[in-house]
């Protein structure tokens, strides 16, 4: 009797908990894209439930969805639950900094990309990496990752795309050929992954490279850096030799100019010479000072009479 009596309890307060129950309040952030999936419905609706179709309808125009209770028999009893379910799509956008420092990488952990080249040269890359989810393509995005976080895909979905992106195109080169093509490499993988994820829903907003190629065999790296130096040597004496050749013309271009200019001055020294000598004759009245032939003197041959007369 006390059995059956608590077993005729429970429904009841069940009934009155849920008849008690306010509608639902959800306010959806200015970063996010909702869409209210009606947990109810006619054979149509089902079917096309949770295509993309189906979500860009019912994308949430509003800040602030009531999502009220509806009355569901079983069990012997009416149980109150949602009417709908409010799926919201976080559209921040997402950086990650895949390195193998601790103080440049997202994580503390060596993430870099490995890869090698056509020898077999191992080696990682760092990446950097941003991407966000539009407004336009937010049902596109949900329908794909059922509302897996943006975060998680970088991770995963997306960092395993630019691994293997980058492992085709570094493997196909020699390992002088991909220090080379590196930033063509990277521009590369950079329009492929967008250009993937696009159809996704998934906007890839940048992909470059971060950090210098690191080998894993030391040897190669420091085999590097003396092939470096040795070429900055090279680099050096062939620019001290122009140097020197262009001083040597300069040295000669300054003595033909200073032989030029001696000549030009002693030109214009005689010159000025011979215009002295024309301006002396043009005023000469033909009679010499007093003070040098006196007259009646016979070096002037009777010519001081001459002119007397």
């Amino acid at each position: 009797m006390k059995k059956n009596s608590l077993a005729c309890l429970i429904p009841l307060a069940a009934l009155c908990l849920a008849g008690c129950i306010r509608p639902e309040v959800v306010e959806i952030k200015p970063n996010e894209t909702a869409f209210l999936i009606q947990m109810d419905g006619n054979s149509k609706t089902q079917k096309a439930f949770m295509s993309e179709e189906y979500l860009s309808e019912n994308k949430v125009a509003s800040k602030r969805v009531v999502i009220p209770y509806v009355g569901v028999p079983g069990g012997g009893f009416t149980q109150k639950v949602l009417a709908a379910k409010l799926i919201t799509v976080d559209r921040t956008p997402v950086t990650r900094e895949w390195t193998r420092s601790e103080k440049t990488g997202t994580s503390s952990s060596n993430q870099a990309i490995s890869v090698e080249s056509r020898e077999s040269i191992d080696f990682t890359v760092g990446v950097v990496m941003t991407a966000s989810v539009p407004e336009q393509t937010a049902a596109k995005f949900l329908y794909h990752y059922a509302g897996t976080p943006l975060s998680t895909i970088a991770d995963t979905n997306i960092r395993g795309y630019v691994q293997a992106a980058l492992s085709r195109e570094f493997g196909a080169r020699e390992l002088d050929a991909a220090r080379k093509d590196k930033a063509a490499i990277f521009l590369k993988v950079y329009e492929e992954t967008k250009a993937a994820f696009s159809a996704k829903g998934i906007s890839i907003d940048n992909l470059g490279y971060s950090e210098g190629m690191t080998y894993a065999d030391p040897a190669i790296q420091k085999s590097i850096n003396e092939t470096f130096e040795a070429s900055m040597a090279v680099q050096k004496a062939e620019q001290k030799v122009k140097e020197a050749y262009q001083l040597r013309l300069a040295a000669e271009e300054f003595v033909k100019a200073k032989e030029a200019s001696i000549a030009k001055i002693d030109l214009d020294i005689r010159q000025l010479q011979a215009q002295a000598q024309m301006e002396s004759v043009r005023k000469w009245d033909g009679r010499l000072p007093a003070n040098i032939v006196p007259q009646g003197s016979g070096l002037l041959f009777g010519l001081d009479k001459v002119n007397a007369k």
